[in-house]
């Protein structure tokens, strides 16, 4: 299950944020070395954990164990507020249908049995692409390694380079600009052989467990 949180609903889902918040903080800056980040209270927080930003999460027997993270461009952004070099002088395009792409993670047992494709990361890949649906979004923004640009059009996104790739921390990165349409859904779950929705967006009153998954307006259409 990936569990769409925002503003919305994250009061009542404030014990799986701070869920959140330690899972990243070990992925990111245990893990990745991302020191930066690092804070004592074991919980990565940034300037961008904004009421207008959106967490999906995903959640199996009660635990975190994949995450990502959009944030409307329309509003400060990574590539806009701490990466603006990354563009070499260009821009990127932004707007109320454009968001970002940031914090993607997956934990590294979940990928570690498997020589392939995990499920817990195809459940990503997929409720990443359903939500930009949801949300009614035509793009987002991903400041990336350049080999997942390539998995990423094999995914159906309609993915470009906005610049050249640059160094971080002895990695290359390269900003693209990813656009999405239903087929990217379809196309997505062809490769992936996953049929059925795997995002949960809550209604009002309905309080999700592990086994329940909400249908989707969209989902007769793809």
């Amino acid at each position: 299950m990936i569990l769409l949180i925002n503003k919305a609903n994250a009061a009542r889902h404030a014990p799986l944020l701070d869920q959140v918040y330690r899972f990243r903080h070990r992925f990111f800056v245990d893990r990745l070395g991302w020191t930066a980040l690092r804070r004592p209270d074991g919980r990565e927080i940034d300037q961008f954990d904004t009421d207008a930003c959106v967490h999906l999460v995903g959640v199996e027997g009660g635990s975190v164990v994949s995450y990502t993270r959009l944030l409307p461009t329309t509003e400060p952004h990574l590539l806009s507020d701490v990466y603006p070099e990354m563009l070499q002088g260009g821009t990127a395009p932004t707007g109320p249908d454009i968001w970002e792409w940031t914090r993607c993670a997956v934990a590294p047992e979940k990928r570690e049995r498997h020589k392939g494709v995990d499920a817990t990361t195809a459940h990503m890949f997929l409720g990443v692409a359903e939500a930009c649906l949801h949300l009614g979004l035509r793009a987002l923004l991903v400041q990336t390694h350049p080999l997942l640009m390539s998995r990423i059009i094999e995914l159906g996104w309609k993915a470009r380079p906005l610049a050249l790739p640059r160094e971080y921390d002895g990695q290359p990165v390269v900003p693209i600009y990813a656009g999405v349409t239903r087929e990217t859904l379809q196309a997505s779950r062809e490769v992936y052989g996953i049929r059925h929705p795997v995002l949960l967006v809550e209604g009002e009153d309905l309080h999700p467990s592990d086994d329940v998954v909400q249908d989707h307006p969209y989902a007769d259409a793809v």
